[in-house]
């Protein structure tokens, strides 16, 4: 591991100094080579940890694009500062299901466990986007054939997959998130899930011990677990949270924090 990523390591968790190796040879091959490099699709996390990394390099810059506005999922793009970065650049694509509306509907777990089902990997996948009974999916642009030969079924319902132009960016049922100011005690994820749905904080460990809680889309089995800036956190039958911002604390020890809350 190079020296900046052993730098930017103490700042994260153990389990990410895997991710963040990644991240500093993204960077490194882009100061190399002196050119842009593409990656996965990220989630909010992962994203926040490569703009940390590109940060601290030189004369680099870094743009995310998941196609619709404040998406989830994203690729990166990182380049020298002076490359003008292009939407073709993203090699995005998206992917309309055309299935029979009167007949059945679609959900997006179900959609997307279709799609691991038929070995499609979660690298190459965007998020997954809905208006009433529209169903579209951002996908990796180069396995656009390969997956609309692989996934013919979502559930038991035979579907098509239909390639869209991104000129037209899909209209979406936009997600309702409420930017909550919170004070935590700690930033434990039993402490956060407890405060931002007024739950008990017994209730709180007790989801999080029954597989109910995921963290950046892995599930969570610790109520210990300390949340940090960029992490989505995910409750059935609640909803989710973002933590945005830690703001310092209170006179009375208290973390000040910005978080983004839907609540189900």
């Amino acid at each position: 591991m190079t020296e900046s990523a052993v730098a930017v390591t103490q700042h994260f968790r153990p389990e990410e100094e895997k991710f963040i190796q990644q991240a500093s040879d993204w960077i490194r091959q882009s100061e190399d080579e002196y050119r842009g490099i593409l990656t996965r699709f990220l989630n909010p996390r992962e994203q926040y940890i490569l703009q940390t990394c590109v940060n601290r390099a030189k004369d680099l810059v870094v743009q995310f694009n998941g196609v619709v506005p404040h998406a989830e999922s994203q690729r990166a793009f990182i380049a020298p500062s002076f490359y003008e970065i292009e939407l073709s650049d993203f090699e995005l694509a998206l992917l309309e299901i055309k299935y029979p509306v009167k007949f059945t509907e679609l959900h997006h777990a179900t959609i997307l466990g279709s799609f691991m089902s038929a070995g499609i990997e979660r690298a190459v996948i965007g998020d997954i986007l809905s208006h009433q009974d529209q169903w579209q999916i951002v996908v990796d642009a180069k396995m656009v054939t390969y997956i609309q030969q692989t996934v013919e079924k979502i559930g038991r319902v035979r579907i098509t997959l239909m390639e869209q132009n991104l000129d037209h960016i899909p209209v979406t049922d936009r997600d309702d998130w409420d930017e909550v100011f919170l004070l935590l005690s700690s930033l434990r994820i039993d402490t956060a899930v407890s405060a931002a749905f007024d739950i008990s904080r017994r209730m709180a460990k007790s989801l999080v011990e029954q597989e109910q809680v995921r963290i950046n889309w892995a599930t969570m089995l610790k109520p210990d677990h300390v949340i940090a800036v960029g992490d989505m956190v995910s409750v059935r039958h609640y909803g989710r949270l973002q933590l945005v911002m830690i703001d310092g604390l209170t006179k009375k020890d208290k973390i000040k924090t910005v978080v983004n809350i839907i609540r189900r």
